[in-house]
């Protein structure tokens, strides 16, 4: 084959294994990241070297946790109490909780995921996403460490000379690698014969310096650039150059053909980790609404456990006015002693259930001050928690009918979305596995020129044979650069490898359990639609539950308070005994109690409907921004202030 001919296949087969490179680019740049990844900003990574070239080497700068409670909170606490509705305690659920802040860190480490998957390395995983057991573990296999960039003597400077085809290994990083090495070396040797070197004892200093830039793409090309230069001298009397310089210069590319060609088999964790930023977002959502929840049903306790203070502390005023009307009445001689002490052990019981539904609101506001929190301290400490806003009442529009319950549910629900995004990441898993089941085929080129030359110490008499001349001709590293260039000795080299493996049991295991684990998946969601469902239809039960209790309860206490007064206007007059009245009284603060139940349990209901159709933070307007940022942009019920809208 001509040179022509040869350097035509070369550029031919260099051309076609470059033509998929731009590919990372193009799609890269189409990938614009939504308003959430904007929220988080930047990943925290050190990527680029400028202006900063040092930067890529030095750790990473997090910011740190700051424990300090937000201005919001203190911004409620006045003169030692803090007047608290339920939008204000979700704001401040939002700005200082710690479940929520620890929920936080999950789409932090889905942007991290996103920059190690861009450098062609595999994914770390986060909560939430469905972790793939067939999906190997390593991305590209040898990482940087692959870049050889190593010198390459080739036949330039050898005794023997001879022709290699050189090979390129996988770069192994869609990071760019750029790499130094040199080396210095002194030995001494002896000889069994004189004749090849012209002396017994062979001494030599050598010095090696190379330089190499290489990388890998998504499509599975990889090209390396390596340049690489040594200096040798020697006693030897049969050198033409002493020292001589021998450099190479190597341009080499290869492709795969079949198993690891194209952007699906070689980008599978940059696809892995875009979805897994939408997995964050939804578990991070979802983890909110379970918090919001939370913290809704402590503050309907708050509430309840306050309106049982104050049905506690009706029951003891009812008990301390029969006390006195009854010692009244003792003095004048209607009623017997007897009475009074009877009176007297009443009110001691009434006491005694004030006090527990007092201690039991203090623990209610302790636990209310742990959860909006990120430490009870300061003001918070001592600080008495008020809440303003009422159990609710039943309204007719406080729940849509069943079926569209069920379409809110299947609208909003982060579980629903969540489960599509990990369908997304075993199909990307289907199809990179379908490319390992291929054959290994790949095709490479290589330039390999290579230069000599140093002091000429020997040249050629009249007869061509060689002869010392004194002094020698001067010459170095820069002529073996100009050799290079000038392709004066020239090394091409074209190929390709094929490998089968016979049986392919490995690859057709793991493309079997892929598709095993899709099948799973799609069960999953079924299976999750059917428990959303089932949600959404108790907590639909639960309302009219909530409903019934509380027209029962409201019956009972109307009933309950006019037992007791018919009872009281018969004790007056003699009819009825003070035992009767007593019995009134607590049947009117049991009734009174279990309304307050009820009410607290349809709130509840209430809580458990909008969580179970996804809309709970919706109705309590919480931007899930604010919960990533831990920044409300509201105004609070501030104390004092005019009232804003929520």
């Amino acid at each position: 084959m001509s040179r022509i001919k040869f350097r035509a296949l070369f550029v031919a087969t260099l051309v076609t294994a470059l033509l998929g490179m731009p590919c990372l680019h193009a799609q890269q740049d189409n990938n614009a990241e939504d308003a959430f990844d904007q929220s988080i900003g930047q990943s925290y990574t050190n990527t680029r070297w400028y202006p900063n070239p040092f930067a890529p080497y030095m750790n990473p700068r997090v910011p740190g946790f700051h424990l300090a409670n937000s201005q919001l909170l203190h911004e409620l606490i006045q003169n030692g109490r803090m007047e608290l509705s339920l939008q204000d305690a979700i704001a401040l659920a939002v700005e200082n909780n710690l479940d929520i802040a620890v929920a936080r860190y999950n789409p932090e480490y889905a942007q991290i995921d996103k920059v190690r998957a861009a450098s062609g390395q595999a994914t770390r995983g986060i909560t939430g996403a469905f972790s793939s057991n067939a999906l190997f573990s390593g991305a590209l296999g040898g990482g940087v460490g692959a870049a050889s960039g190593g010198f390459v003597q080739g036949a330039a400077g050898s005794a023997i000379g001879g022709v290699n085809v050189n090979r390129i290994t996988s770069v192994g990083s869609f990071d760019p690698v750029i790499g130094f090495s040199g080396g210095w070396a002194y030995s001494a040797s002896p000889l069994s014969s004189d004749i090849v070197n012209g002396v017994s004892l062979l001494t030599g200093n050598t010095g090696q310096y190379s330089a190499f830039f290489g990388q890998e793409f998504p499509t599975g090309t990889s090209y390396e650039v390596s340049l690489g230069a040594a200096r040798l001298s020697t006693n030897a009397l049969t050198n033409i150059f002493n020292p001589q310089w021998v450099s190479s210069l190597t341009i080499g590319v290869e492709q795969p053909l079949l198993n690891g060609f194209g952007y699906r088999a070689n980008a599978k964790f940059i696809r892995i980790a875009e979805n897994d930023a939408g997995i964050a977002k939804d578990y991070f959502r979802e983890q909110v609404a379970t918090t919001i929840s939370q913290i809704e049903n402590d503050y309907w306790t708050l509430v309840e456990d306050k309106e049982n203070v104050s049905v506690a502390q009706e029951a003891v005023n009812y008990n301390q006015k029969l006390l006195a009307d009854n010692k009244r009445q003792v003095e004048i001689g209607t009623l017997a002693p007897l009475d009074v002490i009877q009176a007297e052990s009443a009110l001691a019981t009434a006491q005694q259930n004030l006090i527990v539904a007092e201690t039991t609101f203090q623990q209610q506001q302790e636990l209310m001050k742990t959860v909006l929190s990120k430490q009870v301290t300061g003001d918070l400490l001592t600080a008495d928690i008020e809440p303003v806003d009422k159990l609710p009442t039943p309204e007719p529009t406080d729940v849509p009918p069943l079926e569209r319950a069920l379409q809110l549910a299947h609208e909003n629900r982060p579980e629903v979305d969540l489960n599509g995004l990990n369908l997304k990441n075993e199909e990307v898993i289907l199809k990179a596995n379908r490319n390992s089941l291929l054959p290994t085929l790949s095709v490479f080129a290589s330039y390999t020129p290579s230069g000599l030359y140093g002091e000429k110490v020997l040249v050629p008499d009249a007869e061509g044979v060689l002869v010392p001349i004194t002094p020698g001709v001067p010459g170095g590293f820069g002529q073996t650069l100009s050799q290079l260039f000038h392709n004066e000795y020239p090394d091409y080299s074209v190929g390709f490898t094929l490998a089968m493996p016979i049986g392919n049991r490995a690859a057709q295991a793991d493309a079997a359990r892929a598709l095993l684990e899709e099948h799973m998946l799609r069960t999953q969601v079924q299976q999750t639609l059917n428990t959303i469902d089932q949600d959404v239809r108790q907590a639909e039960i639960a309302v009219v539950q909530g409903r019934a209790r509380i027209d029962a309860a409201q019956k009972a206490v109307t009933y309950a308070h006019q037992q007791l007064v018919d009872e009281q206007k018969k004790f007056k007059v003699g009819e009825s005994t003070v035992t009767l009245v007593i019995q009134m009284q607590n049947n009117l603060t049991q009734a009174e109690g279990t309304l307050v139940t009820a009410q607290a349990s349809y709130a509840t209901a209430l809580t458990q409907f909008e969580q179970a159709t996804g809309t709970i933070l919706a109705k309590n307007n919480v931007q899930l921004v604010e919960a990533l940022t831990g920044k409300v942009n509201r105004m609070p019920n501030i104390p004092g202030t005019p009232v804003s809208g929520n």
